[in-house]
């Protein structure tokens, strides 16, 4: 079964943010700084180059930091085992992962496996669903960014979904590596305490990435992907998480603040989210939409998520709570639209 790849080449240092160092305590980043597209035999291969053209210009927008690699799988079992294997084959090659251990955990039933994009993937075409999801995996051990997707549905022409979406959510799952890419520090509990809360984390990346993907769309360079059944807009977008965050707090997290959705284990971390991106979107209005990659991560690890916060927004976290709630609940929908930033 064949694999593309495809690559991207950085004209950059490889320690242009994070300080390169050889003690195991920090990251150490190998030149050249690359990005790789490898999509399992079952996948078209134009939705490869849709990832590929996608991450090149997240890139050009937000900077590469870290070597990359985005591992599609489609919905074949065969063909995804066979992807699984190259990457195990990869890891054990590089000396970071044995073969058989590595296969055993990404192959095997195990939650989050690289495997498991696959079969969610062949799951939802059976139930006639268009969930999708992608994740970044890791990995600071081996300093890189790794990522995996279930077939997206809008880049393959199916579910109706627009294409726009896709390049949507590349976007939101590469600005968790630039997230990433300010914290040097390899020990888990210290890169999650830099990383903050879950409303921040998800929230910045949602709100980023609808913004870079109406950039796109307003200077023409969005990729040529299938249009899909319905108009993709930013507004249209964020309209409708107003319509999801108002389900939910007249639901079950009724009385929560967007500040209170602290981690993933949360039965509301959903809203985090929405929530988390309008909270960006308040925020941005307020300074610019370069205020996390000029101020606020080249100095959340040095002088820790809250100090920086309070530094690059003018307020702490408490303040921020309570004026955006404020505000969330006593605007009007059109009220609401009128602070995005225009792309």
């Amino acid at each position: 079964m064949r694999t593309l790849r495809v690559s991207i080449i950085a004209a950059m240092s490889a320690c242009a943010l994070v300080a390169c160092a050889t003690e195991e305590s920090t990251v150490v980043i190998d030149d050249p700084l690359v990005v790789e597209v490898f999509a399992a035999a079952d996948v078209d291969a134009s939705v490869a180059l849709a990832i590929e053209d996608s991450l090149e210009l997240a890139t050009e927008a937000w900077g590469l930091y870290w070597p990359t690699e985005y591992w599609v799988l489609g919905l074949d079992p065969d063909a995804g085992v066979a992807l699984v294997a190259e990457f195990c084959e990869r890891r054990d090659s590089r000396g970071e992962w044995d073969y058989d251990d590595c296969m055993q955990r990404e192959a095997g039933d195990e939650q989050h496996s690289m495997i498991e994009y696959q079969q969610l993937g062949a799951q939802a075409v059976a139930e006639g669903s268009n969930f999708g999801t992608a994740g970044r995996n890791g990995t600071v051990e081996w300093g890189i960014h790794r990522f995996a997707t279930m077939l997206p549905w809008g880049l393959a022409g199916m579910m109706g979904t627009p294409g726009a979406e896709d390049v949507k959510t590349v976007f939101h799952e590469y600005w968790h590596a630039v997230q990433h890419s300010f914290i040097a520090a390899v020990d888990r509990d210290s890169r999650d305490e830099v990383m903050g809360p879950v409303w921040f984390i998800e929230g910045s990346a949602e709100f980023m990435a609808q913004y870079a993907t109406a950039q796109l769309i307003e200077q023409g360079t969005m990729p040529e992907v299938p249009a899909g059944d319905y108009p993709f807009t930013y507004e249209d977008q964020m309209r409708n998480k107003l319509f999801d965050i108002e389900g939910e707090l007249s639901g079950a997290c009724a009385g929560r603040t967007v500040t209170s959705i602290v981690d993933y284990s949360d039965e509301c971390s959903g809203l985090g989210y929405g929530l988390g991106a309008w909270g960006m979107a308040y925020l941005v209005s307020q300074t610019s939409p370069e205020v996390l990659l000029n101020d606020f991560h080249p100095v959340v690890e040095s002088l820790g998520f809250e100090e920086a916060f309070t530094q690059a927004f003018g307020q702490t976290i408490e303040e921020f709570d309570s004026e955006f709630m404020e505000f969330f609940a006593s605007s009007s929908e059109s009220e609401k639209l009128a602070i995005l930033p225009t792309p």
